[in-house]
């Protein structure tokens, strides 16, 4: 080899470069959409633990733990709920009404409508609570 000879340099892909290539994409596309598919649907805001409870809640014999998994009752909340019940009413329930949830420090209107759902049918829901 003289010293002023260059080895010749490749350019570009050659065929077996090009389907080595196309076959790892493939197979990577199919294992992103098998993934994709297989994947649950996600649940969508943060009625997400309230919408998979799908049962009532009687706030008058309820634990704390059970009343946390109502939307907008953390632990703080679920804590006074029950020792506001256990201050409140003996000779009858503590919540007869939703409206008497509002007792609860913490609890206003709007936290009271937002849980109502969820709530036993024990508890009376009375039309007068709802305003336009």
């Amino acid at each position: 080899m003289s010293p002023t000879s260059r080895p010749e340099l490749r350019v570009g892909w050659c065929r077996s470069d090009r389907v080595a290539l196309t076959v790892l994409l493939a197979v990577w596309a199919g294992a992103l959409a098998w993934s994709w598919r297989s994947r649950p649907a996600p649940v969508a805001g943060c009625w997400a633990l309230a919408e998979s409870v799908r049962e009532t809640v009687d706030p008058n014999t309820a634990s704390a733990a059970s009343l946390r998994r109502l939307p907008g009752i953390g632990p703080v909340l679920a804590d006074a709920i029950v020792s506001y019940r256990l201050q409140a009413g003996r000779p009858r329930p503590a919540f007869a009404r939703v409206a008497d949830l509002r007792n609860v420090p913490g609890i206003g209107p709007k936290k009271a409508g937002r849980i109502e759902p969820y709530l036993a049918p024990a508890v009376v829901r009375d039309p007068a609570d709802h305003r336009p």
